[in-house]
């Protein structure tokens, strides 16, 4: 018999809710002001473009299937357009992930000390971060999945432990968890890999055949149940055919781009990126394997008619959702920093439980303690609110909305100078453009559609990674924009090849206005050909002058030799149209 967690509020209660609650006074108010991911603009420009009357897919291109765009159509409406409180909302959807792994323990003798320091852990953790990261949609999945994770308990319970629950409880539950785990896909459907490893080891912890086969038929009647209201919405919008589309023509060439991105020196910037949270994974893998084959030697020595005890159920399906994430995230997915949190969140409650229960039980060695302290140390000399730089902007991001030079400070992966994006939407503005007038070139640029109020000249929100992933639709993106109604184009020179130094260097004569090394007398090559009238930094807002000319050098500033290849290549086309 398991003993009951301990209930008693001691002084180090207390002085864990301190510690936590310090924790989200100095952190939030940082949290809010940092700037919006890229990603996250996107599917605001996405759903704003639906909400409007346009037609996802169509009216947008989209990799992805729409459950992040229908999320943004729910919020915005309600909350408005402002980074801050799309932020405040990230916060809410990590306290409610952080409350359901904080918990989860309770059964297998996790005192309420022990869960607030997994609680401390947990946001520490997620306010390290990056912005990329943040509001993302592999963390936001993971609140529907530990909703169908805690369902998927209650329905183990209720295998394993009455004599005869009833086919309308077991179906009935099961097809609200095939809900949750439905709503988590339509976000991103890598979740069905560890949605599967849970199942699966709920069959084999319950092996009631009878109760598995009722509890499946109600899992996946609710999964197809929501799986069709979005084919429905498809369809009605007018989607669907478009969706089709990008799924089977542009989306492989994407997939296949996954392969490239994992090199050495990538991983090697994400494991300094999440120093020193990705070690928690050298323990936490161990403890989840330790624990399924404990519970195999339970298993085997109960026999068919014993049953886990509810808390090793517990570790059991917490250590697969944990395996299942970190397997399909390594394994199916981009090196992409926002892709990697819930494993690590799932890591800190593996191995919170563990040593919660290791400490009641007065079982925990020094070497564990000397770890933990280590591991502390490490958080809190890299952790970024402790910096003193930051630290400063306390004050100020609790009597300010975010600005350009908040952003700029804030900002812990510097994709966009933010103030100098700020000169050229100032001089934008001055231009009085309207509509589809504008043209972002690089992904980065895209916070200027929703701060001036336009929609993209093109479908294509982020253009230059359409361009460089989907290189056998080029055409089609010469077609778009050559139909467009562009009147100026915003180029970022980093983003486009050049080095930072090259970038902001600055000509010898004034009136150029444009980096030394920028091919100035280049021909027909879109969109560097294009007259530039304005420079901001690494920033460069050219004005549209027909024929706005071909893509050359891959998406990037081609070099005088590119352009000459390109036009030698061009003419022998000619030469060879007329001949024939």
């Amino acid at each position: 018999m398991i003993d009951q967690p301990d209930r008693q509020i001691t002084a180090g209660t207390w002085f864990a809710s301190c510690i936590l609650v310090l924790l989200l006074i100095l952190c939030v108010p940082l949290f809010i002001r940092m700037p919006l991911a890229t990603d996250v603009v996107l599917y605001d420009v996405q759903a704003e473009t639906v909400l409007k009357g346009g037609t996802l897919y169509q009216d947008m291109f989209e990799t992805n299937l729409p459950g992040i765009v229908w999320l943004h159509m729910l919020i915005r409406p309600l909350i408005g357009m402002s980074s801050d409180a799309l932020r405040c909302v990230d916060s809410l959807f990590l306290t409610g992930t952080v409350a359901l792994l904080m918990l989860w323990n309770r059964r297998n003798q996790l005192s309420v000390t022990g869960m607030l320091w997994v609680g401390i852990t947990l946001y520490a953790f997620y306010f390290s971060l990056s912005e990329w990261c943040h509001f993302q949609r592999d963390t936001i999945i993971l609140l529907p999945a530990l909703g169908a994770l805690w369902m998927r308990r209650k329905q183990l319970d209720r295998l394993c432990e009455e004599k005869s629950p009833t086919a309308l409880s077991l179906i009935g539950w099961a097809f609200l968890e095939g809900l949750l785990w439905a709503t988590a896909f339509w976000i991103k459907p890598f979740v069905a890999i560890p949605a599967l490893c849970v199942w699966l080891g709920s069959v084999w912890l319950a092996r009631r055949w009878r109760g598995v086969l009722l509890d499946w038929t109600g899992l996946l009647a609710g999964g197809l149940f929501l799986g069709a209201m979005g084919i429905a919405w498809l369809w009605q919008t007018g989607a669907w055919p478009w969706f089709l589309e990008t799924f089977l023509e542009w989306n492989p060439e994407y997939v296949a781009a996954r392969k490239s991105g994992w090199t050495f020196l990538r991983f090697a910037q994400f494991l300094y990126r999440f120093y020193p949270w990705f070690l928690l994974h050298l323990f936490a893998i161990p403890l989840a394997l330790i624990v399924l084959k404990d519970c195999w030697g339970s298993r085997r020595k109960a026999g068919t008619d014993g049953e886990p005890a509810p808390g090793q159920r517990d570790e059991t399906l917490l250590s697969l959702l944990y395996l299942g994430w970190l397997t399909q995230s390594l394994a199916f997915q981009h090196l992409f920093d926002y892709v990697h949190p819930p494993s690590h969140l799932l890591a800190i409650t593996v191995i919170g439980g563990y040593l919660g229960s290791r400490y009641r039980q007065r079982s925990l060695g020094w070497g564990w303690k000397s770890g933990m302290t280590l591991f502390a140390l490490l958080v809190v000399l890299t952790f970024p609110s402790f910096k003193p730089e930051r630290a400063r902007l306390w004050k100020t991001c609790l009597t300010q909305s975010s600005n350009a030079e908040l952003k700029a400070r804030l900002a812990l992966l510097v994709q966009v100078d933010w103030e100098d994006l700020e000169a050229v939407k100032q001089f934008l503005a001055a231009q009085k453009i309207k509509g589809r007038e504008l043209h972002c070139y690089n992904s980065t640029l895209i916070y200027l559609y929703p701060e001036l109020n336009l929609q993209p000249a093109t479908r294509f929100g982020f253009f230059d990674s359409v361009l460089v992933f989907c290189r056998k639709h080029r055409e089609d993106l010469h077609k778009a924009i050559e139909d467009s109604p562009q009147k100026f184009i915003v180029t970022d020179l980093i983003e486009s090849g050049f080095n930072r130094e090259t970038a902001l260097a600055t000509p010898e004569n004034p009136a150029q206005n444009l980096p030394p090394q920028y091919p100035v007398s280049l021909k027909g090559a879109y969109p560097w050909s294009q007259p530039v009238v304005f420079r901001s930094g690494r920033y460069l807002v050219h004005q549209v002058q027909r024929p706005l000319g071909k893509f050359v050098a891959g998406g990037f500033v081609p070099t005088e030799s590119d352009v000459q290849k390109f036009l030698k290549r061009q003419r022998q086309q000619q030469a060879k149209d007329k001949s024939q």
